[in-house]
């Protein structure tokens, strides 16, 4: 009959036993760093006016495009834009999903910082991405970057031409 003692020798095993197995999976996993040029336009912008102070705006927009990448994976893109801007200068939250031609989806969160260039006309990109979920190649991933980009007509504007370039950091689980 077991002793309390060597029920609790065993468990303490198993403990030690799935830590072990959790640490040898994860040292499995993978990472990658990939350079992603994204280009594409904006097929729909809705703006209204705070009122607060001239030139205060806000904003839900979506992009699309295409994403093409170092590795030579080719994507489309979409992303849906919040966006608060104040002569053309602020802040946006975006959320995207890229679907590669192999049928995998990597879905990103985007925190931006918009800068009107002096001429007005274009404004400037800054940001940080975090991986958020994916499908196939992409399953369980997790990940982050940075960007820089711009917007090649001035704020807002339905079909204004735009650009990214990302470099991304992500980690897949070993299999």
């Amino acid at each position: 009959m077991a002793t309390r003692k060597s029920i609790w020798i065993l468990f303490g095993i198993l403990i030690i036993a799935a830590w072990l197995f959790g640490y040898i999976t994860q040292a499995g996993a993978q990472t990658y760093t990939v350079k992603c040029r994204t280009t594409g336009h904006l097929p729909k912008v809705h703006v209204i006016e705070v009122g607060d102070v001239p030139g205060h705006i806000l904003g839900v927009s979506e992009l699309a495009g295409v994403q093409s990448c170092d590795d030579g994976s080719v994507a489309t893109y979409s992303a849906k834009s919040f966006f608060d801007y104040i002569k053309g200068n602020g802040e946006s939250l975006s959320y995207s999903l890229a679907t590669y031609e192999d049928g995998s989806t990597l879905w990103g969160k985007w925190q931006n910082t918009i800068t009107s260039d002096p001429d007005g006309k274009t404004s400037s990109w800054e940001g940080t991405t975090e991986s958020i979920g994916g499908t196939g190649r992409f399953e369980g991933i997790q990940g982050s970057g940075s960007y820089t980009g711009k917007r090649l007509a001035s704020a807002p504007g339905v079909g204004a031409q735009w650009y990214l370039d990302t470099i991304l950091t992500y980690t897949l689980p070993s299999e």
